[in-house]
Order: structure tokens, then C-alpha cells, then sequence
């Protein structure tokens, strides 16, 4: 159940997180294309981050019953 948890909260949070970058580049960087690139670059980069975190929780063993 955790798997299948895991498939659709990552990709919904991945979803939100590029909509999010997309809608402040935008709002930031309107006309500055090197600099867009860069922050796209590095806002890359930061979902690395909260989603390793995420993918250790998602495959983390099943704790035994009888403890």
C-alpha cells in the first residue's frame, strides 16, 4: 500500500512543485533568459533533496507484527 501511496503522492507533489518554479520564473524572471536558466538549473537540483527523503520512507522494510 505504501508503494502505491508513494507513486501517486510523488508524482502529484512533482506536478506541483514544476507548476510552483514555472508560475515564479515567470513572475521573476520575465525578460532574462540567462538568468531563467540558471534558476531553473538550480531549482533542479533542490527537489533532489526533499525526494530522496521521500523514496528512503517509500522502501523503507514493513516493520514485523509480533514486536
Amino acid at each position: 500500500m505504501r508503494k502505491l501511496f508513494g507513486y501517486f503522492f510523488g508524482l502529484f507533489i512533482l506536478i506541483i512543485y514544476i507548476l510552483l518554479i514555472v508560475r515564479l520564473s515567470d513572475a521573476i524572471f520575465p525578460m532574462h533568459a540567462a538568468v531563467e536558466m540558471l534558476f531553473y538549473a538550480v531549482t533542479g537540483l533542490i527537489w533532489i533533496f526533499p525526494a530522496m527523503w521521500f523514496i528512503r520512507w517509500w522502501y523503507k522494510p514493513k516493520q514485523p507484527n509480533n514486536q
